[in-house]
């Protein structure tokens, strides 16, 4: 994501006092609804009094075996009790508890516990290693660090440190916070830090306060199924799941369903066996999703929805999704600075889901600025959603503030409009390959997932001999031999124009991803650059060749 700096002192990062002044918006989103005075606290209790024996989440656990259900009730106990340990512990508002566990139902209620006490909750996701969890620590400062029993815990800079364990015991001694032991807690302070590198690798902190994850719901629930259970197959310490998983049942009042794997076949007997009705899942996902229930099917009746997040949805993949686990499919466009963007109409998913982005979500407007490219757009977004600021974790500059070009955050992603009225992705800005004209590199990406000698596929842009830049194919082959003129002669059958085609091929074993899927295309680009990316190396036409 292109990461626009701002020339500025470095600030004290996650102190309230410091943060930039609200957008100038903010009368407007209150307004209009899409912010409010509240938190989703507040939410848990009154469903604790209408709902209690509600089941709000259930959590398949294969690391212990079995499942749990949680009641509304339920959670609104074990977050009063969680409170009071982190209060006694010495957090106070604005403090930094981080913490990294399975995903498992406890780490959504001390993301609510956090809300209570005022605290800002940072969840690393499972697999951090301690390197990356010294940057976010040391980064933001957490004062408290709570770990599984059995992790490791280094590199957590000068945090203490608590195990779930002892969390757990602590909480059952526990006395909840009386009325006036609660601190008051704004909803425009921040409660939620999300550290991401998107795929430039540049270590930053996103800061959302409690209104910018309430309107990031509140856009998005409309275009999911109503009264529907929903299973989104993301960690809770990512947006997507933290929306859908966590905070989801706290607005609509059914429950969530998850679990602590990525084991495919457990996923499917999930949504077989909890009559999910709406599954959230990145496109690696589903692809893997489509290929297990084809091995070996599951009733799937009660599927009324699938929705692709977090990346471009190739049409092959689209294709096989409607076919084998739902017909309907909708795509959200978005990103963890500003929650779902655009989204496809439920009304045409089947038609459009797979090519186009949609239209902007209620409260969020955006702005197209031109590039040298006829017909490609830059893609600005500006709305209650959008996080509070952005900061880089090793020197605590500010990268983005609402204060900047009155609140317009550049996405880097290029767009162009559709023949529906809606946007439809090109490729990333950074991904931008050839000279005076762009090549839409998601589509030429779609096309060779379509080829069945061909399992991942990528387009990047590595320099040729005379030092222009030019579209090379790095793939990760089925097994069936793979050559450029193969793969060139597959995209011409399929009338692809003839620039957009691949001029360089770089066969590997495998792409490197983060960890929701997203392959990191600056890490490919380095690896073919230096000929390191651990497969065959480029291999040019010799009718390119000048």
């Amino acid at each position: 994501m292109t990461e626009p700096i701002i020339a500025s002192e470095s600030i004290t990062p996650l102190s309230i006092g410091s943060l930039p002044a609200l957008p100038t918006q903010s009368a407007t989103y209150y307004a209009q609804g899409q912010w409010r005075h509240g938190t989703f606290v507040d939410d848990l209790h009154a469903l604790a009094r209408t709902a209690a024996d509600q089941p709000a989440y259930i959590n398949v656990r294969t690391l212990l075996g079995g499942s749990v259900t949680v009641t509304f009730g339920e959670l609104a106990r074990h977050v009063e009790q969680f409170a009071a340990v982190l209060r006694t512990r010495g957090v106070r508002p604005g403090d930094v508890v981080a913490w990294q566990l399975p995903n498992w139902w406890e780490s959504g209620a001390l993301w609510l516990a956090c809300v209570r006490v005022g605290a800002v909750a940072l969840s690393l996701p499972p697999g951090t290693g301690a390197r990356e969890r010294e940057i976010m620590m040391t980064g933001t400062r957490a004062r408290l660090f709570i770990a599984s029993d059995h992790d490791a815990t280094d590199g957590c800079a000068d945090a203490s440190v608590l195990r779930l364990g002892e969390l757990l015991l602590d909480a059952d001694l526990a006395v909840p916070l009386s009325v006036a032991e609660r601190p008051a807690v704004h909803a425009d302070s921040v409660c939620q830090v999300l550290c991401t590198s998107g795929t430039t690798g540049r270590a930053k902190a996103v800061l959302h306060t409690h209104n910018t994850r309430y309107a990031a719901l509140r856009a998005a629930l409309p275009h999911l199924p109503q009264n529907a259970v929903t299973a989104a197959a993301s960690t809770l310490t990512h947006a997507i799941g933290l929306i859908f998983n966590l905070l989801s049942p706290l607005a609509t009042g059914r429950p969530s369903v998850f679990t602590d794997t990525h084991d495919t076949a457990v996923w499917l007997d999930l949504l077989a066996r909890h009559r999910v009705n709406c599954l959230l899942a990145a496109p690696r996902t589903l692809g893997e999703l489509v290929d297990a229930q084809r091995a070996k099917p599951r009733d799937l009746g009660e599927l009324r929805q699938v929705t692709s997040v977090a990346a471009p949805l190739p049409e092959p993949v689209a294709a096989r999704v409607r076919r084998f686990l739902c017909p309907r499919l909708v795509r959200f466009y978005g990103m963890t600075e500003a929650g779902t963007v655009m989204a496809t109409s439920p009304q045409d998913a089947s038609a459009s889901a797979g090519r186009g982005l949609g239209r902007p979500v209620r409260g969020t407007r955006l702005r197209l600025t031109e590039t040298d490219d006829p017909g490609a757009g830059l893609l600005h977004v500006r709305g209650p959603g959008l996080c509070r600021a952005m900061f880089d974790l090793r020197t605590s500059r500010e990268l983005w503030s609402p204060a900047h070009d009155e609140g317009w955050y550049d996405t880097g992603d290029l767009v162009a409009t559709d023949a529906e009225g809606g946007l439809r992705y090109l490729s990333r800005a950074a991904d931008r390959i050839g000279w005076g004209y762009v090549i839409p590199v998601a589509e030429v990406e779609s096309e060779l997932l379509d080829h069945p000698g061909i399992a991942e596929a990528v387009i990047v842009g590595v320099p040729d001999a005379q030092g222009h830049e030019v579209a090379c194919a790095v793939v990760v082959p089925r097994g069936t031999p793979l050559t450029l003129d193969g793969i060139r002669s597959f995209l011409r059958a399929r009338s692809m124009t003839e620039f957009y085609l691949p001029v360089r091929l770089a066969l590997v074993p495998e792409l490197p991803r983060t960890a929701l899927g997203k392959v990191r295309k600056e890490q490919v680009r380095r690896q073919i650059g230096s000929d390191t990316g651990g497969g065959r190396p480029c291999t040019t036409p010799p009718e390119s060749r000048r």
